[in-house]
């Protein structure tokens, strides 16, 4: 049976394979594009002995890290918001990593119980430059002293080619977004005629942070997977094809 989805997944150029394996073996047509390029920021390195946890933002905060030199001492205990983010630094830098069961973002990284007492604890949070300040307030506010290190920051990828979107608005009915940074970008990119296009189609997104950034689509047209790993969010596309 031929799918009547046509899909426009954005998302950032690394998770690009996995989708494309497996939505190559269903009937769903997509495109994939990113609105964002990554750009490492220059951090010298250094060997972090003194800290009770660290937390992983993201996948490129690991990989930043790594390529800047950073050590931790062994016994350091590290989480991670999502598993594939946990699953890299483990690997990375051979520590075993904690992310929340179910739903992966800063709330529910909070409610796990080793951040819930913090007091007088020292925190690293390692992430991208202007990330959301959740994690770094919340741990304050319960105790603990928190540092930051940005390692690395998001740019837009600007969109020179205007038949791209026009191709998008002429074919496109479902749009998976991955980042509030991706859907912004790619928002103010669109031409002011794509507002009627944008509502009629569905919407897959990963939390309701994100979802309430898109208060021109009726609610029960966007589908919240819970998280952003690439698994969830080819399980929802082909749940809706």
């Amino acid at each position: 049976m031929t799918s009547t989805t046509r899909a426009l997944i954005l998302q950032p150029d690394d998770s690009r394979q996995r989708v494309i394996d497996a939505l190559s073996r269903s009937s769903i047509e997509f495109t994939q594009h990113s609105f964002i390029d990554i750009e490492p920021i220059s951090v010298k390195p250094k060997t972090f002995n003194d800290y009770d946890g660290v937390i992983w933002i993201s996948k490129n905060a690991v990989r930043f890290a790594a390529q800047s030199g950073f050590s931790f001492h062994p016994a350091t205990s590290m989480f991670a918001v999502g598993p594939t983010t946990a699953r890299l630094a483990a690997n990375t830098f051979g520590t075993s990593t904690r992310c929340p069961t179910f739903k992966h973002d800063s709330e529910s990284l909070l409610d796990l119980p080793e951040l819930l007492d913090v007091d007088n604890q020292h925190w690293l949070i390692i992430k991208g430059e202007k990330g959301r300040d959740l994690l770094f307030d919340t741990l304050r506010a319960r105790g603990a002293k928190v540092d930051s290190i940005d390692v690395y920051r998001r740019v837009k990828r600007v969109l020179n080619d205007d038949r791209q979107v026009t191709q998008w608005m002429n074919t496109v009915n479902l749009i998976v977004v991955t980042s509030a940074e991706q859907l912004g970008y790619f928002l103010s990119s669109l031409p002011r005629e794509a507002g009627s296009w944008l509502s009629r189609c569905d919407w897959i997104v990963p939390s309701e942070r994100l979802r309430d950034l898109i208060p021109f689509v009726a609610a029960d047209t966007i589908t919240v997977t819970g998280s952003a790993t690439e698994s969830k969010m080819i399980e929802a596309i082909i749940k809706h094809g």
